[in-house]
């Protein structure tokens, strides 16, 4: 059901896409692969400077860095770019280009929202890993959102970028993981019920 829901979303965001023009979303596009990008790899950032044991604190943080970066990078490019400037395309490219960008932005969202819904305490539900929210499931969506922040890595970092975004979206995963149960403290063995002291038949001495 999960992948049915993305390629709705993704196909929403098409037909926005192509109402908007290819140099609109363009531009969006760009901003939401930067949002997501930073939220991502600024994620454990902010959260070390906010530290706190609340249930949901990396989700939440993660979210707000992706809206916050979006808010700001939207604003400056509807100010400078497309709000200034009008770059008209061929119809065809305003139909097929847009709408593949609109497509691709679609996805991405959605996977990253996928990524964060993950680290939430929701997913523990089992309906909720019937429809997909399962970690196995979703290795698609979370390499789709590895990819492109490795791809803009590839572009404004060093060649440790792609550890460096593997490190970030595994620290974001740690929040689902359910906790170790039933272990002594400081090991890692189970444990163990004390065994009952087993008896000894009584034997008459002759």
């Amino acid at each position: 059901m999960v992948f049915w829901i993305s390629i709705l979303v993704s196909g929403l965001f098409a037909c926005f896409a192509i109402k908007k023009g290819f140099y609109e979303m363009w531009t969006l596009g760009f901003n939401i692969i930067i949002s997501v990008y930073l939220a991502v790899l600024l994620g454990p950032v902010v959260s070390g400077i906010i530290p706190t044991g609340a249930a949901g604190y990396k989700t939440l943080t993660v979210l707000a860095t992706a809206v916050a970066c979006f808010l700001i990078l939207h604003g400056i490019s509807y100010t400078f770019i497309t709000g200034q400037f009008i770059i008209p395309f061929p119809r065809i490219v305003d139909l097929v280009g847009a709408g593949l960008l609109g497509f691709l932005a679609g996805f991405l969202v959605w996977s990253f929202v996928s990524l964060l819904i993950m680290t939430t305490p929701i997913t523990k539900n089992t309906f909720v890993k019937e429809i997909g929210f399962d970690t196995e499931v979703q290795q698609t969506n979370i390499s789709y959102v590895s990819w492109w922040c490795n791809t803009v890595n590839k572009i404004v970092s060093s060649e440790d970028g792609k550890r460096t975004t593997q490190q970030a979206i595994g620290w974001l995963l740690k929040s689902s993981e359910p906790k170790a149960e039933g272990r002594v403290a400081g090991t890692s063995e189970p444990n163990k019920p004390a065994e009952p002291n087993e008896s000894k038949p009584n034997t008459i001495e002759e």
